[in-house]
């Protein structure tokens, strides 16, 4: 393999992004990473070379520059979010290749001028869904005809497909709870939880994860009278949130503008049955064989998938089993190892004038 470079806003995170950026980086043998937000103190993450900035963009790119110093024709550069691919014009400049990765709301924008130039150089543009994919084409109609591939992602294999339906009805969302990422669908769970309750006496929604926006959020679970009802867990470590994922009957994520949805495949790779919106969470749950896929905000309709899930744990428990499935056959690590290389390794698309 030819040496690689990782560009990367986060990388030793929880967030989709660090995973990303894990995820990528562990394809080469030979990789350096230059990590955004990452301190400059951390020089090596497995068998990486680091080279951290501190959170500061001039000392991003001053890293970027000097990685660039030593790289020809058959460097291999990747940057994982589209924000931080005007910083590979350096490389490209020195006759590196340049693969972007399309993850979510950032390419869901106009693009800046900068950013165009970055992706008119770059060799290979890969969207992490197709829903990601349409949506950057239809506010940059520049790149309607240009080749985009898509890359559904993976997570390492775990133990999973022990049932639930035994256990106290309870649905489980994780996500970050962020003043402006509101979108992960916190709120419209919160409004239909005592309809939920209604209909399944008992019923628990489990949160995980935490942000500025959790205590608005606790207030008005407070005020919708669901004490008792709603428990919120805060961060947890990987081991509590396995445990998490095994207790509950369902893992529910109303998210209207996921760009992929790691939570949905860490649901799935535990045998758990998913209620998602329409979208990327569609690539990822078959409506009616893994999960249940609902209209974005649709409150009924939302409020009706959970009830059947939680109201029959043996149905759950099937269509939990199927996930488990789908995810041994489509969204493991290796899965996505074989997708991405398959991309990288295959001839550069010619590019369009």
């Amino acid at each position: 393999m030819p040496p690689a470079i990782v560009l990367t806003p986060n990388l030793a995170g929880r967030d989709g992004i660090s995973r990303l950026a894990r995820l990528v980086a562990g394809l080469f043998d030979a990789v350096t990473i230059v990590a955004l937000h990452e301190p400059a103190a951390m020089t090596a993450f497995e068998r990486a070379e680091v080279r951290g900035a501190d959170g500061r963009t001039s000392r991003f790119v001053a890293a970027a520059v000097r990685a660039a110093a030593t790289a020809d024709p058959q460097t291999m550069v990747i940057a994982v979010h589209l924000h931080l691919a005007p910083a590979a014009l350096a490389f490209t400049a020195r006759g590196a290749s340049l693969t972007t990765m399309l993850c979510g709301i950032e390419a869901w924008k106009p693009l800046t001028w900068i950013q165009r130039a970055a992706l008119d150089r770059a060799d290979r543009l890969i969207a992490i869904s197709a829903h990601t994919r349409d949506r950057f084409r239809a506010v940059n109609a520049q790149f309607a005809d240009r080749m985009i591939d898509v890359c559904h992602l993976g997570v390492e294999d775990a133990r999973g497909g022990v049932g639930g339906s035994d256990r106290a009805p309870s649905a489980l969302i994780v996500g970050r709870m962020a003043s402006d990422e509101r979108y992960k669908g916190h709120d419209l769970l919160l409004d239909v939880w005592p309809d939920v309750v209604r209909e399944v006496p008992g019923a628990m929604l489990r949160i995980v994860g935490d942000g500025d926006d959790r205590p608005r959020l606790e207030d008005k679970a407070h005020a919708l009278g669901l004490n008792g009802r709603v428990a919120f867990l805060g961060r947890v470590d990987d081991e509590s949130l396995a445990r998490e994922y095994e207790r509950c009957t369902a893992f529910v994520m109303p998210s209207r503008d996921e760009g992929f949805g790691f939570v949905f495949v860490e649901a799935m790779r535990a045998a758990r049955a998913c209620v998602a919106s329409r979208g990327a969470a569609s690539e990822i749950v078959v409506d009616g064989e893994s999960g249940l896929v609902v209209s974005p905000g649709d409150r009924g309709e939302l409020t009706r998938a959970i009830v059947r899930l939680l109201a029959d744990g043996v149905e759950a428990d099937r269509m939990g089993a199927r996930g488990r499935q789908r995810f041994l056959r489509e969204f493991t690590d290796g899965h996505f190892r074989q997708r991405f290389m398959a991309i990288v390794a295959s001839p550069v698309p010619a590019l369009s004038e």
